[in-house]
């Protein structure tokens, strides 16, 4: 019994599995897990398949959506609920932490990856059927990742995660899952077998998704111990560092969400902040400044064909290859971010968090996407390394790696770039594996956490799905993985958005 509930007369809560979700989702990952590994070829044949139904037949919907969650945005901005606060108590973090929290829990060792290649794709397979390699494809290319990482996602995530923070501190939910939340839209068949069913869904798609940002993360820090160390990277290398991570997860997850998950958010992203300005300034800096200057005007220029741009007549699949696969990333982690992101923004306002999530968030992966965009398409530009023939020899992490070490220092860079990427994925596991055990038990709510045992195991099967997806090879495994979770997810999260604006009108919340 803490010191609140003691002086309340209070019990705390029994918090425990909640059997109707943890143990489905788990035996789906399982043999999903399963049928991959007997047959490798044949589950990469049905991946590629899921993949063009997926992004050809629905990619508008994906599209859509994200416009939609845009104007919610704006209308819980400057609408009734501008000035309401989640829930009554100060905030329980300074602002400067409250960002670096939203920040390092948003974002892993994946966002290193595609900020350093992303451009490369953009510039060799470029949009709107343009040449590759032309002065046009090299214009677009930062300014469509401005695209795919800046307001737009992040308006969408401050809707969400105002819906999920007045189920969470202003009506008192008990649980903190999709089904929790759905009671005004499904009445009591959201505690029966529909309401099962839809956590489920969220749970093994977001079990997807953490594969596959260790699947991203885990071959760049095994190439810079290569680079480092001469190790060579094989699959028992990726095992091995994927369980440190899981050991890392459990330290931090023991001291729970003020001090170990903090503490590691902080140092991950003052170090971001110190390796990415080391990177502007020993690399093209009057390059990166005109580059990003350019590529801003260049995004607003091209903005209503981007958020509209589906290839119907033309042949080729760029928006599926890669608009549809962001936005399909970005609703998969919607719930289970935004319910982190709820969580550490308690006693906010509506306004306030909005305002600072897309002004905050959006210059923070804008800062990054433009140093490393910017450093390799230089890198290109001056034809300072090949990354087209060394992706072809070599493969895409080692690609990445070559763009850090053709910086002047080398050394001391690749050392702060491992360092980064390590700290990185840490914090990224640490807020998936607390919101996946949170979701799976019950009795949780906002002042009970779930048991740390429930928090390191997921941590410990979401490294399982990772490696599974390593094994397949490849970046199609790993996009497919996020389109799957992600096609489904979208109903589900529409069902949360409209449960929470008809509650919050049942209750005359805005009064």
């Amino acid at each position: 019994m803490n010191g609140v509930q003691a002086l309340k007369g209070v019990l705390p809560k029994k918090v425990g599995i909640e059997k109707t979700v943890f143990f489905p989702s788990l035996l789906i990952v399982i043999l999903l897990s399963y049928l991959t590994v007997r047959d490798l070829d044949a589950a990469n044949q049905a991946i590629n398949a899921v993949f063009h139904y997926l992004t050809h037949t629905w990619g508008w919907a994906f599209e859509w959506y994200m416009i939609a969650l845009a104007i919610g945005w704006a209308w819980l901005v400057w609408g009734p609920y501008a000035n309401n606060r989640l829930g009554q108590e100060e905030p329980e973090f300074s602002t400067g932490s409250w960002i670096f929290l939203m920040f390092a829990s948003c974002t892993s060792a994946a966002v290193l990856y595609w900020g350093s290649l992303e451009a490369y794709y953009y510039l060799t397979y470029p949009p709107f059927e343009l040449e590759s390699m032309s002065v046009q494809a090299k214009e677009l290319g930062v300014a469509y990742s401005l695209f795919h990482w800046g307001p737009l996602p992040w308006m969408g995530y401050g809707f969400f995660t105002v819906a999920l923070g007045y189920f969470l501190f202003v009506k008192k939910m008990d649980v903190v899952r999709p089904s929790g939340t759905l009671e005004p839209v499904l009445g009591k068949h959201h505690k029966g077998i529909l309401g099962s069913i839809i956590d489920n869904i969220y749970v093994v798609a977001l079990i997807l998704a953490m594969g596959t940002s260790l699947g991203l993360a885990t071959p760049l820090v095994t190439e810079c111990i290569q680079w480092l160390f001469g190790i060579p990277r094989t699959i028992e290398v990726d095992t091995f560092v994927i369980s440190v991570w899981i050991i890392f997860n459990a330290v931090c997850v023991a001291f729970g969400l003020t001090k170990g998950i903090k503490i590691a958010s902080d140092l991950r992203s003052y170090l971001s902040i110190i390796m990415l300005v080391w990177v502007f300034l020993i690399g093209a800096t009057s390059f990166t400044v005109n580059y990003f200057t350019e590529s801003v005007g260049v995004m607003i220029a091209y903005l209503p064909r981007m958020l509209f741009y589906t290839s119907s007549i033309a042949e080729g699949s760029w928006p599926q290859d890669w608009t549809v696969f962001y936005w399909a990333w970005w609703v998969v982690y919607g719930i289970q971010m935004c319910i982190f992101l709820a969580k550490i923004s308690r006693g906010r306002t509506v306004r306030q968090l909005c305002l600072t999530m897309v002004g905050g968030l959006t210059a923070s992966t804008w800062f990054l996407w433009t140093i490393l965009g910017s450093n390799t398409v230089n890198l290109m530009h001056e034809s300072i390394i090949n990354m087209g023939q060394l992706i072809q020899e070599h493969g895409a992490p080692r690609a990445i790696i070559e763009t850090w070490a053709a910086l002047p220092m080398s050394t001391i860079t690749m050392w702060g770039f491992f360092i980064l990427c390590f700290l990185a994925t840490v914090t990224l596991i640490n807020a998936c594996s607390y919101t996946l055990a949170m979701s799976t038990c019950k009795g949780v709510d906002a002042d009970n956490e779930p048991p740390v045992w429930i928090r390191v195991g997921w941590s410990v099967l979401v490294g399982v799905i990772g490696i599974v997806l390593l094994s397949l090879g490849g970046l199609k495994p790993l996009q497919t993985a996020i389109i799957a979770g992600g096609a489904p997810l979208v109903i589900v999260n529409i069902l949360v958005i409209m449960s929470f604006l008809k509650d919050a009108k049942r209750n005359k919340w805005a009064d």
